[in-house]
């Protein structure tokens, strides 16, 4: 995809140790989309945690995944979100002249997420 620039680790707020906990995404990977993780049960059910999608800077998005909706395990409760180049991406995806990494009002239960705009 564009302006991939590999995964990273992230280590939730809440972070809960060595267990392993369960996410499902709203939007897959879409760096386009503002996106919320959802934290479930193994079975789907949500549990209360959640956060969205994060600008690292002014121009690298760091987007969650996998597809949407799917029920993902995260080890040790530590995720591996995708991080974008916002300007590759908007180029390369929608042949755009420019993009950078935006916060913008997530879906819910995330009041707060971020995506790629593009210009």
């Amino acid at each position: 995809m564009p302006g991939a620039l590999g995964a990273i680790e992230y280590k939730p707020s809440d972070w809960k140790g060595n267990v392993s906990t369960y996410w499902k995404d709203t939007d897959g990977i879409d760096p386009g989309v503002a996106g919320c993780h959802i934290g479930v049960t193994k079975h789907g059910r949500s549990n209360g945690r959640f956060f969205g999608e994060a600008c690292q800077s002014t121009q690298t998005l760091i987007e969650s995944n996998p597809d949407a909706g799917v029920v993902h395990a995260h080890m040790n409760d530590l995720g591996h979100p995708d991080t974008f180049d916002c300007k590759a991406w908007c180029v390369g995806a929608k042949h755009a002249t420019a993009g950078v990494c935006k916060v913008v009002a997530g879906p819910a239960p995330c009041a707060r997420s971020a995506q790629c705009e593009c210009n």
